[in-house]
């Protein structure tokens, strides 16, 4: 991994220290991370899912997105729509129906714009 990553992980890693955070490199110098059993409030069904990602090895300047979480995520009471969309998480070692979540930052900045906040 190339070192803005891995400072992004290890940013990651402190502001989730309570919970499992994996993480695989990919090839190019990027990695893919899940971060486990966060809360995501009871206005979401489940209302705990894990978050994955991949930080690819552009990363400052390349936007870290989309984001996958649970299979099935919705708004309590509304089916799943925009930004929610069925998908998949993969990473050389793992497949898993997941739900996208599209976060896109179309005015990244990597001066302000982190993998921990965005």
């Amino acid at each position: 991994m190339i070192p803005a990553v891995e400072k992004a992980i290890a940013d990651i890693r402190a502001t989730f220290a309570a919970h499992r955070v994996d993480v695989e490199p990919d090839p190019a110098g990027g990695a893919y991370v899940t971060v486990h059993d966060l809360p995501l409030g009871d206005q979401y069904v489940p209302s705990v899912s894990w978050i994955a990602f991949h930080i690819t090895f552009q990363y400052p300047h390349a936007d870290v997105y989309p984001h996958y979480c649970i299979a099935g995520l919705k708004k309590r009471g509304v089916d799943v729509t925009d930004p929610f969309h069925k998908g998949e998480w993969k990473t050389p070692s793992v497949t898993s129906p997941a739900t996208s979540v599209s976060r896109k930052s179309n005015h990244w900045n990597p001066a302000t714009d982190t993998a921990v906040i965005n």
